[in-house]
């Protein structure tokens, strides 16, 4: 039996829980409905399906999902057959949370992660956010601020050096942060093949007019230096755009004050659950079409070449 570790890795946010979710439920109940690139073996028992249950039934229902809240990860296991084929291949993927990913831009990422890495033989790097620059913040009165910085260290010129900073990854832009994550994985592990991810591919597209973008050109033309730093360093490339909800939920509001709370509506949990039992939810686009075989960036490492 072939064994793929594949390493599911992202920012917080970036939509790794949606699509394992979105993943788990479509491989269990697509049969007859969608062809897969890759089904659910007969004998795909994990020997803890409670996880992906949990993420699986959030995602049916409509509603967020919560945040991984572990440093060490809950692996997650299962078996898979390739089309046109009765053999199985071993998943294997650690749900670590994107907080514990971040913690790699100032060296303080778990030992899990790491200790993962060393076995992971490929990497789906899942981006939601693709800003470009070095800030994440814009400050509307810059030359303000400048004068004020300046006229304080007028005032307060000493001769003892001014206190290092500690650097605070969510002070940086999307991409930067990215880009040192990829960096570090490119300087401490070899993946056979990588898989890009740009997650929220239906908002891309509403923002596009409707019309499909290619995600491989949508990034370098948005994030040029993010590319440019992932085409440079890593050979076998695969980039999909990728919506694990199907579309932005819409929301309301309920409650006041310290109550208040929000709220998936009725009428956007009705239209994606009836998307959800058509199979017609969750989809991916690889450039030339679209497709609701959600198992596709993962049946890609599966390849040769």
């Amino acid at each position: 039996m072939e064994k793929l570790n594949c390493l599911i890795a992202g920012l917080p946010d970036s939509g790794k829980s949606t699509y394992l979710g979105a993943l788990w439920y479509v491989t269990q109940n697509a049969s007859g409905k969608i062809e897969l690139a890759l089904r659910a073996s007969n004998e795909n028992i994990p020997e803890n399906t409670s996880l992906l249950e949990g993420l699986s039934r959030k995602w049916h229902n409509v509603e967020d999902m919560d945040r991984t809240s572990n440093d060490a990860p809950e692996n997650i296991s299962f078996l898979m057959c390739p089309k046109g084929s009765d053999d199985e291949i071993s998943i294997e993927v650690p749900d670590f949370r994107g907080e514990s990913i971040r913690q790699i831009i100032t060296e303080n990422q778990p030992s899990e992660f790491d200790d993962w890495c060393l076995k992971a033989n490929h990497l789906l790097f899942l981006i939601s956010d693709v800003r470009a620059g070095i800030y994440a913040d814009d400050f509307e009165d810059d030359e303000e601020a400048t004068d004020a910085a300046e006229t304080s260290i007028e005032e307060n010129q000493t001769d003892e050096l001014p206190p290092i900073l500690e650097l605070d990854p969510k002070n940086i832009t999307p991409a930067a942060q990215n880009i040192l994550i990829l960096r570090y994985l490119f300087e401490n592990y070899r993946f056979k093949k990588i898989v890009i991810c740009l997650t929220a591919w239906d908002r891309i597209i509403k923002e596009n007019g409707g019309k499909a973008k290619d995600p491989e050109e949508y990034l370098k033309e948005k994030s040029p230096a993010l590319y440019h730093f992932i085409s440079y360093h890593f050979d076998d490339v695969k980039y999909f755009g990728l919506s694990g909800q199907g579309e932005e939920y819409e929301y309301e509001k309920t409650g006041d004050g310290d109550n208040e709370k929000k709220r998936v509506t009725e009428k956007c949990k009705k239209r994606l659950q009836k998307l959800t039992r058509d199979c017609q939810r969750a989809f991916v686009y690889d450039g030339i079409s679209k497709s609701y075989d959600i198992t596709l960036p993962i049946a890609g490492f599966l390849k040769e070449g």
